[in-house]
Parts: structure tokens; C-alpha cells; sequence
């Protein structure tokens, strides 16, 4: 890593502020922090920066909430992978005088393309595969028209769909919930932003991807002073902490560990029950994944055989479709050459929720990490959680290490010291070793107790 100092070291190239006055506002050197968050489940960047006036550009520019503002970024050692934004500031959060030469400024920014699609709609029939749909919402002149990196995944079937005057981001989002992949029907599809560019992707196409690092919770006390070994630095965890591991009542009722759709198919006015169980479907979509295991043991409960998945009527949906086997009988008679396939939203519906519920509510940790421009969300890492204890015959934890799917990530620049640091959410939705497993059927109750009628 030749160039850099010490493990989060950063170097802001350029801020400028370009005000709705037309003026241009150099602030490289007056900014104090600068927040930067991505998230799986959000569509765009957002953050926040303070700002040390001492020039009184808060009046001079002014600056109101409606300017918008270039950033370039770099680690001293990663220059390829030096990141240029353009922001819309949206908001002045705070303005405080320190002293009479001197105030705080604190304001808010987004994405531009979050203001763009706040302010259109679309109305438009579309017929194209889903993917295909959504690039040409994002790059169209007359909706978001963004041109940022666009990673789009390939979906299955071509759709005919209309939106009704929606926000651009919403149709977006709900075609992102009837996608599944052409390679092997996975729904797990997901739309956001992060520090690469603006992605559309399934989990599985995720997890094929090499995981961005590897890190170790075995020393999370920073080394004091700046250290030489930045490699492990790198890798070493300043904060660690365990948010959750499992919540059994939550998950039942969220459908993660079994659920039903009714289907109703208003073409020939008949309805299919499709069912999910958390164990018997756990790999039906695994891809590439491999030495992956269910985070609940499937022991038998009750004397019936049950499982915990295989109580599928403690979640259940209704989803009405239109369909002749294959095809889409709104948009298909005699005389089509080409038959459209239907929403698949009835089969995507039961996997990709319990995929959500597993991902927030399964194991779940936030780590602080020395920052560097390769980390973002919708990547995986590779955690190392050493056994707790004096005396064990394995180091790690077979359990809590392994890897992780990065689902929420704040960059945080500290310009004082010169300091990038991350905190980031990550989520553990499958163990690498079977759980072990009690060979006889649980009857947790006992015997039947004793019924009493009482009259009075």
C-alpha cells in the first residue's frame, strides 16, 4: 500500500458549492466532517457536512437549501478508485455561531436523482424485460436521466406493464418485487445506490461476486499512534457489536420460517395454494452458494412431525393473477405473435419476504472499521469472531464468523485528523456447520394437564 501513512488516511481533492445565484464556493479547506450513508433498502446516497465559515459564505453565497455540491475523494494509495459525486443540498440543518469571526455550518444532501424523482411521474406502457424497463426509466431524458454507473441484472420474461402516474422510484420498486433472475427464478432482487453507482441485483448475484475484505474482531482497541502494518489495520475492527440473533416471534409472524399464498386466477376463476417452508425451500435459489446452513435447527416439536417451518398459516397473502400457463392472457389472444409472460409476483412473494425478515432479523452485527473507497453496500465481507472464554480447543467462533452481505454503510471523513472511518451493518443469513440436531420429537408442554369445569 505504498503512499499511505496509516489505515483511513483520505485526501478531499475539491468541494465546491454551487449556489442558485450562480456563484461558486470553494470550501476544500473549510470543511470540518463530511457523513456519507448507503443502504440496501434505500435508492440513494444521502448525508451531511459541517462547515467552518469564517468568510461568511452562508450570506455571501447564500446558501438556502437549494445548491448543489461536487466532492472528490480519494485514498492516498486506491487512486483508481478516487470517487467523484454531485449532491443536491437540500436542507441547512444547523447555523451557529461560534464566535463573532467564526460559525458552524451544518446542511443536508441527497442524491440529485431523489429530487428529480420527487418532482415527475411517469405514465407510460412498457414492453420489455424488467431490466430493461428500469434502465430506461433511469437514463430517459424525461424521468431520472441519470448519468451515474448503472448495474442492471438480467430478469426472466418479457413483461407489458403500465405505470400509472407514479414517482419514478416507486414503479421502480415495485417491479423490483415481481423480478426474478433469467438465470434460475431467484426473487431476490434489490435496488439502491451506493458508492459504485446505482444497482439493480439479485442476492445471488451478490454472493458470486468476491467479498470485498476480510476482518477480525480479535483486537477491537485501536493501536495507539499511527501503526505500519496498514494491511492488518485494515482488517482490524474498532467497534464491534452483535444487534441481533434470531427473534423466533417476529420471524414466525413475518413469514420467514413458513407462510402461504392463496393465488386467484381471475382468467379461469380458480385458485392454488402455494406454500414456503423455511427448511424444505432454504436452497431452492442457493446459486453459487455453497457450505450454507439454516440458522434454526429443524427438530420435530410436537407430535405431529412439525417443524418451526411448518406452520404456513401464520403468514398468508392474496395475489390475483391473469394467466394461461405461460402467458399473460391480458395482452395475449389468437392473433398475437408473441405471448408476455405474467407477473410472477404469486411466486416471488412468499420467498423474497422471508429473504427480508432473514436479512433484518436473523445475525445481525455493526462494526467500525478504518475506512477506504472499496467499501460499500450490496457487497459481502469475511468476518473472523474469536471464541469467547479462557480455555476452548477453536479459535473462532464457527457460528458468528463467516460471511457477511453488507446492508447499511456510513462514511464518515473527519478532516481535522484526516480520518475516514466506517461503520457499517452487515447480516448473517445462513451458518457455516449444520446445527446440531435432537433426535427425538420435543414435546416442550409435558403431559396433558387437568381440564376443570367450574359452574357457579
Amino acid at each position: 500500500m505504498a503512499g499511505l501513512q496509516y489505515a483511513g488516511e483520505y485526501q478531499i481533492k475539491e468541494l465546491l458549492i454551487h449556489t442558485s445565484s450562480g456563484s461558486i464556493l470553494n470550501l476544500t479547506k473549510a470543511t470540518q466532517s463530511i457523513d456519507i450513508y448507503e443502504d440496501m433498502f434505500k435508492t440513494a446516497l444521502s448525508g451531511s457536512i459541517t462547515i467552518l465559515d469564517v468568510d461568511n459564505v452562508a450570506e455571501n453565497g447564500p446558501i438556502i437549501g437549494q445548491e448543489y455540491m461536487t466532492i472528490k475523494l480519494t485514498t492516498p494509495s486506491l487512486d483508481e478508485e478516487e470517487l467523484e459525486f454531485i449532491f443536491a443540498i437540500t436542507k441547512v440543518t444547523a447555523r451557529e455561531g461560534l464566535d463573532p469571526n467564526v460559525q458552524l455550518l451544518a446542511l443536508t444532501f441527497v442524491s440529485p436523482e431523489i429530487l428529480r424523482d420527487k418532482r415527475i411521474r411517469v405514465s407510460k406502457s412498457f414492453t420489455d424485460p424488467i431490466n430493461k424497463i428500469i434502465e430506461s426509466i433511469l437514463t430517459d431524458s424525461r424521468y431520472i436521466n441519470t448519468n451515474k454507473n448503472v448495474y442492471l441484472e438480467e430478469t426472466a420474461g418479457i413483461r407489458k406493464v403500465v405505470c400509472p402516474n407514479l414517482h419514478p422510484y416507486e414503479f421502480i420498486k415495485n417491479l423490483t418485487m415481481e423480478a426474478v433472475t433469467a438465470k434460475n427464478g431467484s426473487p431476490y432482487f434489490f435496488f439502491f445506490e451506493n458508492l459504485k453507482g446505482i444497482q439493480f441485483k439479485s442476492l445471488n448475484r451478490i454472493f458470486a461476486e468476491d467479498s470485498i475484505g476480510e476482518f477480525h474482531t480479535g483486537d477491537v482497541v485501536p493501536l495507539a499512534g499511527k501503526t505500519v502494518d496498514h494491511e492488518n489495520d485494515f482488517k482490524r475492527a474498532l467497534e464491534f457489536q452483535i444487534n441481533s440473533n434470531n427473534d423466533m416471534i417476529l420471524n414466525t409472524l413475518g413469514g420467514m420460517l413458513g407462510s402461504n399464498t392463496i393465488k386467484y386466477n381471475i382468467y379461469n376463476k380458480s385458485f392454488e395454494k402455494l406454500r414456503y417452508n423455511y427448511f424444505s425451500d432454504f436452497d431452492k435459489f442457493s446459486g453459487s452458494r455453497i457450505d450454507e446452513n439454516p440458522i434454526y435447527n429443524n427438530n420435530e416439536i410436537d407430535i405431529f412431525d412439525n417443524n418451526i417451518g411448518s406452520f404456513g398459516d401464520s403468514k398468508i397473502y392474496l395475489h390475483p393473477t391473469n394467466a394461461s400457463g405461460d402467458s399473460d392472457t391480458q395482452h395475449t389472444n389468437s392473433t398475437s405473435s408473441y405471448s408476455y409472460v405474467p407477473n410472477k409476483l404469486n411466486e416471488a412473494i412468499l420467498f423474497r419476504r422471508a429473504k427480508v425478515m432473514e436479512i433484518n432479523n436473523s445475525i445481525n452485527i455493526t462494526m467500525k472499521v478504518n475506512g477506504n473507497t472499496t467499501i460499500a453496500a450490496g457487497q459481502t465481507i469475511q468476518l473472523t469472531v474469536p471464541i469467547t472464554g479462557r480455555v476452548h480447543e477453536k479459535e473462532t467462533d464457527e457460528y458468528y464468523s463467516g460471511r457477511y452481505l453488507v446492508t447499511k454503510v456510513r462514511h464518515s471523513f473527519y478532516q481535522p485528523d484526516k480520518k475516514h472511518e466506517i461503520i457499517l451493518n452487515a447480516s448473517k443469513d445462513s451458518l457455516p456447520k449444520e446445527l446440531p440436531k435432537n433426535s427425538k420429537a420435543v414435546e416442550p408442554l409435558g403431559s396433558a394437564g387437568v381440564v376443570e369445569n367450574i359452574t357457579y
